[in-house]
This record gives structure tokens, sequence and C-alpha cells, in this order.
């Protein structure tokens, strides 16, 4: 399957030097998933997040110097990486599933000392719903956490490849089933 994203995302993580500060913001965000089923009930997947600014408080200097301590308004550039192992329960045409995995955050921050992008890495964690309303099209809504940092709601447009024998599975109705044992 595939999905494209949209949403809203909120961040709440320190940042040392030379960077300083907090981030404490929230900003939209846009992703893609790619993930690969295995058996009914799991898949595997990959993704990819973009966000907006993310603003924060920081006292900028660079590591090791003396600096004094004057707050100012800076912000950050978020992309992240994920990988994650995604647990699947199937209701007529809609998917719940829960995942779990590893991310990588590269960070640019818009301070101009050397050394002041970094990276994070850590547990991904997510819920969602996948509703499959025309074989293999598909919307989705998932809430998502990296660690204690970003926490995100995303809305999703997807297509998967064997939503047509999901639809066969569970498109009839009790008459039909009960035809069928005749």
């Amino acid at each position: 399957y595939f999905s494209a994203n949209i949403g809203w995302a909120s961040a709440d993580y320190p940042i040392g030097a030379p960077f300083n500060g907090l981030v404490d913001d929230s900003a939209p965000t846009v992703g893609i998933d790619f993930g690969v089923g295995f058996g009914e009930r799991w898949a595997v997947e990959l993704g990819l997040n973009e966000y907006g600014h993310f603003d924060g408080r920081a006292a900028p200097c660079a590591a090791g110097a003396v600096c004094t301590l004057v707050a100012t308004q800076e912000s950050v550039d978020q992309r992240v990486y994920e990988a994650a192992l995604v647990r699947r329960f199937t209701i007529r045409n809609v998917r719940l599933y829960g995942k779990a995995g590893y991310y990588r955050a590269n960070i640019d921050t818009d301070i101009p000392f050397e050394d002041s992008d970094f990276s994070e890495k850590g547990l991904v964690l997510g819920v969602g719903l996948r509703w499959y309303f025309d074989a293999p099209w598909s919307v989705s809504l998932e809430a998502t956490r990296f660690d204690d940092n970003v926490s995100q709601l995303a809305v999703g447009f997807g297509w998967g490849l064997g939503g047509e024998e999901r639809n066969r599975s569970t498109d009839f109705d009790d008459d039909d089933e009960r035809s069928d044992r005749r």
C-alpha cells in the first residue's frame, strides 16, 4: 500500500548546544507511507514526514564558548524517516492498525553556528484506521508519537494492492452467504 498524508503536529523537546533551548510549537505536516503486508494481519511500513517551522526559545551559543544568556525566538525544520511493524485488524472494508518501530529525525536549526543541525532517533508508536471506500482506494486517519518529542494527527489518501480480494470477501450479505452453503 501507499498513502499520502497531511496533518498537524505538536513538538515539545529540549535542544542542547549550540541551540540551548526548547522547541515548543505546532506546525503542519505532510508525509508518505509505503507498506508491504505479509499474511492477513501484519505489515512492514516505511514513512517520511516533513514538518513546517517549529518555533522555540533559545540562547544560541557555540559549544564550549562563554556566552550571555539572552533568549531569542528561533525555529527548526524537521524531516522524520520511520520503519515500523504494523499489526492489522480488518472489519469489512475498514482496517484498524497499530504500529511500533524506529524513527530518525533530521533537525535543521536556523542558528548560524557550525554543527547546529543534528539528528534524533528513537521509538515511534501509532494507531489508525484505513477505510477502503472503493478498492483499491482508501482514506486513513492516524495518530503517531515519536518518543516524547513530536505527536501528530494525519489524514491520508491511499492506494493498496489486494483491495479487490478484500472487497470480494466482505461484499456479501447474509442471504448470499446462506445460498453459498446450499
